[in-house]
């Protein structure tokens, strides 16, 4: 899923190319441009874009999603932004002005799938012609919930449904029932958390006491009963059943993210997008929780972009990349390298991109002849605490500092 996006002069970035693969990582900085780059990644993903059929409302509708993801002031007048995926090339802004699309490049993606999309319509008995509009999608749901469900199946094989997950989702442990209605109401909070409470409404709607969520590196579980929402952590003193909203930062960051991952991973293919996944976690605790949104967030058609300021993700991510390295150099060898590291979790390096973001750019953490990040940059991390150690040490043998 290889894609490519070139900002300039937009927000905090002024110049930067990003190509963002199966698992794609941004670690930085705050306010170095991180979410800036997953926001503008997100609005490109967004199929109705490529669907709308013609430039004005293509325009208000990337006007819209920049308002939605409230990074709408960030334009300025010499601003380009652009993007190339395997179906689109677009952008706004530049020389020109305005919104750019590839007109023939929308031309061949339909004759591809024109015909699976005919073949529906004629499975369903729907009429139409118009089979890239919503209307087509609407007339499918009214016929039944098995026609809406291959129309998005077939769309999101060429186009992942978009899941943005942001970094304030703990509130969703303080509105138990009040999702949709924040959804409707537009109030006062911002527009991507508002559409993620919706969603997660929804992912804990399927849940019960027989279909109990599990956190294993958490050693927890998520289920409802009797109309609550329960959180049930196990440890030394026993177990703890209470409601998400009095349970630990951890529960109420991971939990509300977790589900809809959960919910969503298996429906159709997916594109996640999720901001700081590590917040309010014990290290050993962002371990677990990356091996298991690389299982869910890369399977089948799936992928995965984070923004992270943690060292340990970073430090995690390759022990997953040298996982699927020594067992493809040593096949004999697998179980034995699953057993150390979840196979469903292994990333291939030609699938993986990572970028340290700040002073208006981005530059690659990624050794190429490695496959890993490089160890230099992520010493590199942490090295303003390391060195003021050292020169404590150096201090305190009576060594004059560095």
């Amino acid at each position: 899923m290889n894609e490519q996006l070139v900002v300039k002069n937009f927000g905090p970035i002024k110049d930067a190319t990003v190509d963002f693969k199966r698992v794609t990582v941004f670690i930085g900085p705050t306010g170095g441009g991180k979410s800036t780059l997953a926001k503008l990644a997100a609005i490109f993903r967004d199929s109705e874009f490529f669907f709308t059929g013609n430039e004005a409302t293509r325009a208000s509708l990337v006007g819209e999603n920049l308002a939605l993801y409230a990074i709408q002031n960030f334009g300025q007048m010499d601003s380009d932004v652009s993007w190339k995926s395997l179906w689109l090339v677009g952008g706004f802004g530049g020389e020109e002005g305005g919104i750019r699309f590839s007109a023939s490049i929308q031309t061949a993606f339909e004759a591809q799938i024109g015909p699976q999309l005919q073949a529906l319509s004629e499975e369903y008995g729907i009429i139409t012609n118009d089979l890239f509009s919503t209307g087509f999608a609407v007339k499918l749901g009214m016929k039944s919930n098995e026609a809406i469900s291959a129309y998005w199946k077939l769309v999101s094989s060429y186009f992942p449904t978009l899941h943005y997950i942001p970094a304030d989702r703990a509130i969703a442990a303080f509105v138990t029932g009040a999702g949709f209605q924040l959804q409707s109401q537009k109030a006062g909070l911002a527009s991507i958390l508002i559409d993620f409470l919706g969603e997660f409404e929804m992912a804990r709607a399927s849940l019960t006491k027989q279909s109990t969520f599990t956190i294993p590196f958490l050693d927890a579980q998520y289920f409802q009963m009797d109309g609550q929402y329960l959180v049930s952590v196990k440890n030394k003193l026993g177990e703890s059943i209470m409601p998400l909203a009095e349970s630990a930062s951890g529960f109420q960051s991971v939990i509300p993210m977790l589900t809809v991952v959960a919910f969503e991973a298996n429906r159709y293919s997916a594109s996640f997008i999720i901001e700081e996944p590590e917040l309010n976690l014990y290290p050993t605790a962002q371990q677990g929780l990356l091996n298991w949104l690389v299982e869910k967030c890369t399977k089948g058609e799936n992928d995965l972009t984070i923004t992270t300021h943690s060292p340990y993700i970073l430090s995690h991510l390759n022990l997953l990349l040298y996982a699927y390295q020594v067992a493809e150099q040593y096949p004999d060898r697998r179980a034995e390298v699953a057993a150390l590291v979840p196979e469903a979790s292994w990333i291939n390096p030609k699938e993986f991109a990572c970028y340290q973001v700040e002073n208006g750019g981005v530059q690659s953490l990624v050794n190429e002849e490695l496959g890993m990040i490089d160890n230099n940059e992520l010493d590199a991390l942490s090295g303003d605490a390391a060195d003021a150690f050292d020169n404590l040490i150096r201090l305190s043998k009576g060594i004059a500092v560095k």
